[in-house]
């Protein structure tokens, strides 16, 4: 029986890509990494796109790459932090996974960035606290409002958010 995919959204630095990987070893289901797709399907590093087509360009090859990877797959998936922003995306994802919303206090997601600042395009320029709670400003509404699962992953390692996701999924399973 096919399994619907899992969706991880929420802001950057939450643990989606880590926690992604583990629950998907959990589950014994495959992981895709989006932002990691788009790179592959573009050829290009994300920072690249950015430089060369902006913002707007990723956010194109992300909606495209997020419908194709929720065709026909139970993969758990990690989402960037701005998928949410296109209703078609939200559309997307409400009817065709289920979706975690992990979320982190600011402090926290700084310090799990600590090593790849460099990495993140929204991050340049300014200062990255304050760039992140001008995103979570925007973005905050739109997790809510798609989120079947919500976990604050502040203070929490890897292992404890799987093992907290596992008891949540296997209870969301009984109950269906």
């Amino acid at each position: 029986m096919q399994h619907r995919p899992i969706a991880l959204i929420g802001p950057m630095g939450s643990g989606k890509s880590r926690v992604s990987a583990s629950l998907a070893r959990q589950l014994g289901r495959p992981c895709l990494d989006l932002d990691a797709e788009v790179e592959l399907r573009a050829g290009q590093t994300i920072a690249a796109i950015f430089a060369g087509g902006g913002e707007a360009r990723f956010r194109e090859l992300e909606s495209a790459t997020l419908r194709d990877v929720l065709a026909n797959n139970s993969a758990v998936i990690a989402t960037g932090g701005g998928v949410v922003l296109a209703p078609a995306n939200r559309e997307l994802l409400r009817d065709h996974a289920i979706v975690v919303w992990l979320r982190a206090d600011v402090a926290t997601r700084l310090e799990r960035m600590r090593d790849e600042r460099a990495q993140r395009p929204l991050l340049h320029g300014g200062d990255p606290a304050a760039t992140l709670v001008e995103l979570d400003a925007i973005r905050t509404p739109l997790y809510k409002e798609l989120a079947a699962i919500e976990v604050d992953t502040s203070g929490m390692g890897v292992d404890d958010v799987v093992d907290r996701l596992m008891a949540i999924l296997q209870q969301r399973e009984a109950a269906a």
